[in-house]
């Protein structure tokens, strides 16, 4: 009689390798510039914007004097929100745990996740919000077809221009949603404009680059993250995938913006995130952190587990409705 299978080996967990399915085409940290504040919630100053633009200078004649100008102060408000998320990790688990798996740094990472989807969906929902831009196009899914009819290159040379008119300077980033980038890759008027860029090892193609390329952006942001809007159930088979970087599920979006380089005073810009680090690790020990983030632990010990949050306290705002421009329903109708 010979040993069997099941005999000579015993099924063990693999300590290369294991499966999980987190977003990784976050982009709400790199479409409006940070701001760290102080407080909590306060104000910063806005100017009138006609009084910048009047032409009001004048001849001065001998013994004359100088035409006088002038300009009005206002005010707005931001108000920072505290996003948070914790993860239990009992110490059995720690303990017990396979070498596959890590639960510290799993649960370091998987309540980090949640609060950088948090910020997407707070992000992603003020700039795909037509009500909060002076500017917005139905394109009615004329980015779509690949002929004569597409309006890609026509509407985003417009909106250049109409952006331009309202506050002195073109816009400078683009951001695409990704099944918009999609359909644009395939689009003959924008193929024809970049053909020549090609080489025989590097056939041309539509990329983010090109793009910017072909309108002069300083970049070109892929809105390809996505959230599952199914409630949890006990079997862990809940998910339906929805995209956040659109106006109207399904159709698609695109919002081209003015992004100063840094935040400046006396500087036009469609959006700022402020930024609050407020009384963050100052309670308990932290375990990571970055400029806006941070992770801290903490032992319960009628629990016997370990706990880490993860923390970002900030508001995402339209500061300048005029810097930006939205277009919505750009591949379906």
């Amino acid at each position: 009689m010979q040993p069997n299978m099941s005999m000579v080996h015993q099924d063990a967990a693999l300590s290369n390798i294991s499966i999980a399915f987190r977003n990784q085409m976050f982009i709400g940290d790199r479409v409006f510039q940070n701001v760290p504040v102080n407080k909590k919630s306060d104000i910063y100053y806005t100017f009138p914007k006609g009084a910048w633009f009047r032409d009001e200078a004048g001849v001065r004649g001998p013994g004359g004097e100088a035409p006088e100008t002038g300009y009005n102060l206002g005010t707005a408000t931001y108000s920072c929100i505290e996003r948070a998320a914790k993860h239990g990790i009992p110490i059995e688990i720690i303990n017990n745990a396979d070498a596959a798996l890590n639960p510290w740094a799993t649960g370091v990472r998987f309540a980090t996740n949640k609060v950088l989807l948090s910020k997407e969906v707070a992000v992603s929902t003020l700039v795909c919000t037509a009500a909060n831009w002076t500017s917005s196009l139905d394109v009615n899914a004329l980015w779509a077809p690949p002929g004569d009819t597409n309006t890609f290159i026509a509407t985003m040379l417009a909106a250049k221009e109409v952006i331009r008119k309202l506050i002195g300077v073109y816009p400078n980033v683009l951001i695409l949603e990704a099944k918009t980038f999609t359909k644009l890759k395939m689009v003959d008027a924008v193929l024809d404009r970049i053909k020549y860029s090609g080489t025989q090892g590097a056939p041309a193609d539509v990329t983010l680059q090109t793009i910017a390329q072909l309108f002069e952006l300083e970049e070109v942001l892929l809105g390809g993250a996505i959230h599952s809007s199914a409630a949890e159930n006990k079997a862990g088979t809940d998910f339906t995938a929805v995209d956040l970087w659109e106006t109207n599920a399904t159709k698609g979006a695109a919002f081209l913006f003015y992004r100063p380089p840094t935040p400046a005073i006396e500087e036009p810009a469609a959006g700022y995130c402020f930024n609050w680090k407020g009384d963050a690790g100052q309670q308990s020990p932290i375990a990571q952190a970055d400029a806006y983030r941070n992770v801290r632990y903490w032992w319960e010990d009628a629990k016997k587990r370990w706990v880490v949050e993860a923390s970002e306290c900030f508001d995402a705002k339209a500061v300048g409705a005029d810097a930006g421009y939205l277009f919505y329903d750009t591949i379906v109708t």
